[in-house]
């Protein structure tokens, strides 16, 4: 089992690679497609299509203008911080941490979108499998960081349980 420290430094690098691949497969996505809404057709389940999402994950929150961008980059910029600092505590475990991280790291890189460009850049398109949305590495990275903190939760419930008995 690895210390505190080391355990924390690993798991923020790992949410610092997902952010930097997020940001550096957007950049490519803006610079390699031609117009929005332009579709690279590939072999396997998803192609690539470049959207712009003004909205939030599956456009559950409607849009209105700025104060769409500005609310969503807040409360993102938030959870971040406050995700961050509940990886930092050495009461969270590590696979915990590490979801937190996730999650951090796709906020934040959802969040950079909205600041620099006012809206989120969507780009793989799982249509061919019935997914009807488009969307990026930093919502792969929040999936990823819930699906750590499910684990985590449910590991607990997997080891075998001391059971007192009373002695009459």
């Amino acid at each position: 089992m690895s210390s505190y420290p080391n355990s924390r430094i690993i798991t923020l690098s790992a949410a610092c690679v997902m952010l930097g691949l997020d940001q550096l497969t957007k950049q490519w996505a803006l610079a390699a497609f031609a117009a929005l809404g332009t579709t690279i057709q590939l072999s396997g389940p998803i192609d690539l299509t470049l959207v712009l999402n003004r909205s939030n994950a599956f456009g559950l929150i409607p849009v209105h203008g700025e104060f769409s961008r500005w609310a969503l980059a807040a409360l993102s910029l938030v959870v971040t911080v406050i995700l961050v600092g509940l990886v930092l505590r050495k009461s969270t475990s590590t696979l915990n941490a590490l979801g937190l991280a996730l999650i951090s790291a796709g906020a934040l890189g959802n969040a950079l979108d909205r600041l620099r460009l006012g809206a989120v850049i969507d780009l793989f398109d799982a249509t061919k499998l019935g997914f009807v949305w488009v969307f990026n590495v930093a919502d792969v990275s929040i999936d990823l960081g819930v699906s750590l903190i499910l684990v985590a939760s449910l590991l607990p419930l997997s080891r075998p349980q001391k059971v007192e008995h009373e002695k009459d």
